[in-house]
């Protein structure tokens, strides 16, 4: 699973797809954003480069490559090769410049993303409580749950124990220990598990998995793009997601 379509706040039409040629090479379900210096149109998103974004033009998800596709793995779907000489588009099938189809990114559009460690094939870290907590208003941990949890913007999600099912957004983001102003309902116990994400319900901070796949629930989010989280979903291993809509700042789309 990459980024993909979920609906449409407005109750918008059909979707719009366009066929583009490519400035990067490119994968199935990566988010893409216009290309300003490459000879394409458009190319795989840009990582966020200042709090928020100020540059990137965000314009729709790859969702088909029409020239030569090709499966690679590490991207889990196929991707499509950016070439500018003439004997590889001749080579190409058909021949001409590598094209994909891209869903466009309209203002209120949902998206569903997979949220990721860095890149698509590494699922969020589980990390399992050192000591119990009598008032729920921390969790101590083992190993390193993300990179940077980021206060108030970053959750904690108790995947095993008596707070199974329960989210808290961290208040103040540590190494090894979260700190939480709304306390879970019970005392986290030794030997349960939780998952941290920085990412939250609501108005957000998020960033891209450096293969423009996903989410990246791993890195700081102090360099970002806005966005509004409809559902978060950190239950099962290898399965977490997030339903969003990106701010319009970020957002290139036609407006009446």
């Amino acid at each position: 699973m990459a980024w993909e379509f979920a609906q449409n706040m407005y109750g918008a039409p059909a979707l719009v797809h366009e066929r583009l040629q490519i400035g990067e090479t490119c994968y199935v379900g990566q988010i893409m954003c216009a290309d300003y210096a490459l000879g394409g149109i458009v190319e795989p998103g840009e990582l966020a480069g200042a709090g928020p974004d100020a540059t990137t033009a965000l314009v729709g998800i790859c969702s088909a490559v029409r020239t030569s596709p090709t499966y690679t793995a590490a991207y889990q779907g196929d991707g499509g090769t950016y070439d500018t000489t003439q004997a590889a588009q001749v080579a190409n099938d058909p021949p001409g410049p590598t094209l994909i189809d891209m869903t466009v990114i309209r203002p209120g559009d949902i998206f569903k993303a997979p949220l990721k460690n860095v890149v698509i094939a590494t699922a969020p870290t589980v990390v399992t409580a050192t000591a119990t907590a009598t008032a729920g208003l921390t969790v101590t941990h083992t190993g390193t749950a993300v990179t940077a949890p980021t206060s108030n913007f970053s959750t904690i999600y108790c995947r095993t124990g008596a707070n199974r099912g329960q989210y808290r957004v961290i208040t103040t983001g540590g190494t090894k220990t979260q700190t939480l102003l709304n306390a879970f309902t019970y005392d986290p116990a030794i030997g349960d598990t939780f998952v941290c994400a920085n990412i939250k319900v609501g108005y957000c901070n998020i960033d891209f998995t450096t293969d423009f796949l996903g989410i990246d629930i791993n890195t700081s989010v102090s360099n970002h793009y806005e966005a509004y989280c409809w559902q978060l979903n950190l239950e099962e291993a290898g399965k977490e997601f997030a339903l969003v809509s990106f701010s319009p700042q970020h957002i290139w789309a036609p407006h009446d």
